[in-house]
């Protein structure tokens, strides 16, 4: 948990203590114990962190949500066994102007296999998910290049604290994404090697299209 707290508050304000522990309420030495891994919150205090953090919990405890989609080996000639569904990978393209989506599946590329359960239980239409791949180091160490990604369509509202896939121009972006009172947009990324981006309401309402919410990651990035 000490690294996850190291990076994710680099990301959120390149590391000061003081400000995360007059969010939760604590002393900055009990931030400090935290990211030195001496101790770790729990209770109030790790909802509180989570919360200020932008990610939940269990992200935050365990680096990845409890009771998570399990990984089945399937035989490309057996049959698909009951209460599983194969959702392939899609590459992106946009037109010109309206910023309209299309889809193309990646014919080379092994579809992922998942249960129909796991959709059910987060409430997830498998006809409007998309895998995409992963480019660039932005989201590190939460997403490496190369990773794959799994995007709900009908999940476009923006709730702050959650991750994205976006059109932003011509191209497929994934940040934590928030939104201001006067529609401003903040997108965030994870390296804190890269500073936060605000959005004017006019720019974003021209030249971003929310695609959906980042449901799930799989990959060996960074291993």
């Amino acid at each position: 948990m000490a690294n996850r707290l190291t990076d994710l508050l680099n990301a959120k304000n390149g590391g000061n203590q003081s400000e995360m522990a007059r969010f939760i309420g604590v002393s900055p030495q009990a931030v400090q114990k935290w990211m030195a891994g001496a101790t770790e919150p729990r209770g109030k205090n790790l909802e509180m962190a989570a919360q200020y953090l932008g990610v939940s919990p269990a992200m935050l405890r365990f680096g990845a949500e409890p009771g998570g989609r399990n990984i089945t080996a399937v035989h490309p000639e057996d049959p698909l066994p009951d209460d599983f569904v194969l959702i392939p990978e899609y590459r992106i393209e946009f037109s010109g102007g309206d910023g309209r989506v299309n889809y193309e599946i990646v014919e080379d590329d092994e579809p992922a296999t998942y249960r129909l359960s796991w959709f059910r239980k987060y409430g997830i239409n498998p006809a409007r998910a998309r895998r995409f791949r992963v480019t660039g180091d932005s989201m590190i160490p939460m997403m490496h290049p190369r990773d794959t990604i799994l995007v709900n369509l009908d999940e476009t509202d923006i709730v702050d604290g959650h991750v994205y896939a976006f059109r932003y121009g011509d191209q497929l972006r994934v940040k934590y994404v928030s939104r201001r009172i006067d529609g401003t947009l903040v997108l965030r990324s994870v390296n804190p090697a890269y500073k936060d981006e605000e959005i004017r309401p006019e720019v974003a309402d021209e030249h971003i299209t929310i695609i959906g919410r980042v449901r799930d990651r799989s990959g060996t990035g960074g291993l």
